[in-house]
């Protein structure tokens, strides 16, 4: 007994010895400069919801190919007006998530796609007032919004959530392993696991150094994983080590849904239609309609429009982009496949295409390659249209 008692005692001398250390290592470590220099974005604030947003009351010029503007987010980080939490009496609202292209920094708000959204629906109501609450921060993927909205959101009481998804890189932008750094230290949006083809509701933090999860894994792995992601969040040790344990994450592209040889790709393309119907079946349960927008990169419409001749030089350096000849474009497949579960999606595709063909309009900035002030003019009125075609503003998900 009095051996066992004397092994305790040193075990617990051993652990409050190591733990003593670990405390003087991690005060010595914020003595320390940071480990990475520099934000990734300026705009950008940590938030633990999603990793990031857009920093309250943010204020800049922006310059994008010749158009200035003076850029201002809110108080809640966003590319908007202020909107209180609570509904103004009848009033619809929409709450609009998305990327850079909803957040839409290259243009004056009142030039936006959710501005224009705004203003047109309220244009033509005969009573109804609307209005559209946008949640865009560059570099979100569908995981942060769902995040978000559960977060922050759903707070707005939105009668109609509409999806923004960007078919250049929210694909790619579910996988784990994507941060920003903000004041020198890289900030982890938390992400989501397919588990079969089913997708795990809750969130995994990501932690430098353990290899993240792809599929099915244990309840104790769970736990253990974002304990050590809540650890990292914290501990400046740990960031000042991230670097020597940190391993670059898997970067797929749309190019992988056409060259058709990637798993991880196919991976992230299920978990993105998954993520999308885990926010269509909140929302609803909120008591709110749902739609998913999609947003094609100028990319498409270059190859689209490209001559015979022009394809071929891409197939010859690209043969496996031939079989973009025999298979549904990534638009289709995934109009296809949300609608078989009951979502609603709005291609903006076919319009923006047909207005190119029809006037040669330039309709995104050429190097930065985002919408330009006529590109978000065109995604308000089409998704103007679309709304009040399908979401009755009468019916009880869309009025107060």
């Amino acid at each position: 007994m009095l051996k066992l008692v004397k092994i305790l005692l040193n075990v617990i001398i051993a652990t409050l010895g190591v733990m003593g250390a670990l405390g003087l290592l991690e005060i010595g470590s914020r003595f320390l400069p940071t480990p990475y220099t520099g934000d990734s974005n300026p705009a950008d604030t940590a938030w633990a919801a999603t990793g990031w947003r857009g920093k309250p009351h943010y204020q800049t010029t922006v310059n994008t190919e010749g158009y200035y503007h003076d850029l201002r987010l809110n108080s809640r980080g966003m590319h908007d007006t202020e909107h209180p939490l609570d509904k103004p009496p009848h009033t619809t609202r929409i709450l609009l998530l998305g990327d850079s292209f909803v957040q839409a920094i290259h243009v004056d708000e009142r030039e936006t796609a959710h501005q224009i959204l705004e203003d047109t629906l309220n244009s033509q109501s005969t009573g109804q007032t609307f209005e559209v609450t946008s949640a865009g921060v560059g570099g979100w993927g569908t995981g942060q919004q769902l995040l978000y909205y559960r977060a922050e959101g759903r707070q707005y009481e939105p009668d109609l959530v509409l999806l923004a998804m960007f078919l250049g890189n929210d694909v790619k932008d579910n996988l784990p392993g994507r941060g920003v750094t903000v004041a020198g230290i890289n900030r982890y949006t938390p992400y989501f696991a397919l588990t079969g083809d089913r997708l795990d509701p809750a969130q995994w933090l990501f932690a430098p150094g353990l290899p993240p999860v792809m599929g099915e894994a244990s309840a104790l792995r769970h736990w253990a994983n974002n304990a050590l992601g809540k650890i990292h969040q914290q501990s400046r040790l740990y960031q000042q080590l991230e670097p020597l344990v940190a391993v670059a994450p898997t970067q797929p592209s749309m190019l992988d849904f056409y060259l058709g040889n990637n798993d991880t790709f196919d991976y992230a393309f299920d978990l993105t239609l998954a993520l999308a119907a885990q926010l269509h079946t909140e929302a609803t349960a909120d008591g709110a309609a749902f739609g998913v927008v999609l947003v094609s990169p100028i990319d498409l419409f270059e190859f689209t429009r490209m001559s015979t001749a022009e394809r071929e030089a891409v197939y010859q350096e690209l043969p496996g982009m031939r079989r973009a000849e025999e298979i549904e474009p990534p638009n289709r497949q995934i109009t296809d496949r949300l609608a078989g579960r009951g979502i609603p999606v709005l291609d903006l595709f076919p319009p923006f295409l047909q207005q190119l063909e029809q006037t040669d309009e330039t309709l995104y900035f050429q190097q930065d390659k985002h919408w330009n002030v006529a590109g978000n003019r065109l995604a308000g009125e089409i998704m103007a249209a679309w709304v009040a075609d399908n979401f009755d503003p009468s019916a009880a998900a869309l009025s107060q």
